[in-house]
């Protein structure tokens, strides 16, 4: 970093260790000193591209803050509801709920499941604001009519969609990377998994979900009709029936008996 002129802000850096709680619970390390004065010490959670990683990986830190967050904007947007109609309402909705959902989404995969209950229970809600239910109405068909995929479809859809970017030369290298797959036919690829692993990992979770994909799908070319063809099979208006094709893969996360150290500054 000095041969770059650069140095760290004691008061903007965090360092994470990421592992097992077993593991992390045998550091005899609580800080790093970066000056014979001046010391870092190790943090629980840290907010890396305003997404919150926790050290065990639980992501429970991440959903709790954006739950506390999505409550406090629908609340306002309720009280709004007399001056807005239904269309003027879902824009708004979409803009600054849904998208606060679907950030890093991805990440979700294999997350526990009362953590992605926590987080399709504020899609419920959300949902109720637009069509103006009570509480106990039932919102699946309204979730329907508004073309909105559930949480843990909408989690399989974004890796769906890195696979298909990936394979097209539409995704950044180093994610084209992890990922090894084989030809086995005009615009058909099978990927590889790769074992060793961890089961949340894109390089193990993006062939899980692409294989079971319909041949019709992993031949399309064009990224528009990809998207358009994969949200018909979630909404379940597809080209075949797809009962058995998608199931949401929840995996314990297997960790090694190490621990990943992690330094999130701002310069």
């Amino acid at each position: 970093m000095a041969s770059h002129f650069l140095q760290l802000n004691p008061g903007k850096t965090e360092i994470i260790v990421f592992g097992p709680k077993s593991v992390l619970s045998e550091l005899e390390i609580k800080g790093v000193f970066i000056k014979p004065s001046v010391c870092i010490r190790l943090v629980d959670s840290a907010k890396n591209l305003g997404f919150n990683l926790d050290s065990a990986l639980t992501l429970d830190p991440q959903i709790t803050k954006l739950k506390a967050l999505t409550c406090h904007k629908l609340r306002n947007l309720s009280k709004m509801k007399p001056f807005l109609n239904e269309s003027q309402m879902q824009i708004i909705v979409q803009s600054l709920i849904m998208s606060s959902l679907d950030y890093c989404n991805a990440l979700y995969y294999g997350a526990n499941h009362s953590l992605i209950n926590k987080l399709q229970m504020l899609q419920n809600r959300a949902c109720r604001v637009v069509k103006g239910l009570k509480r106990k109405d039932s919102v699946d068909p309204h979730l329907e009519e508004l073309h909105w995929l559930k949480i843990a479809e909408r989690i399989e859809f974004k890796i769906l969609l890195l696979v298909f970017k990936c394979l097209n030369g539409l995704a950044p290298c180093y994610l084209s990377n992890l990922i090894k797959y084989r030809a086995c036919g005009d615009r058909d690829v099978f990927l590889e998994t790769n074992a060793q692993n961890c089961s949340k990992a894109f390089s193990t979770a993006a062939p899980y979900l692409w294989n079971d994909l319909p041949l019709e799908i992993r031949r399309c070319s064009n990224i528009n009709d990809f998207k358009g063809n994969l949200k018909h099979i979630f909404l379940g208006k597809a080209l075949v029936s797809t009962n058995s094709y998608f199931t949401f893969h929840f995996m314990d996360l297997g960790y090694h008996s190490s621990a990943w150290f992690f330094t999130f500054n701002t310069f």
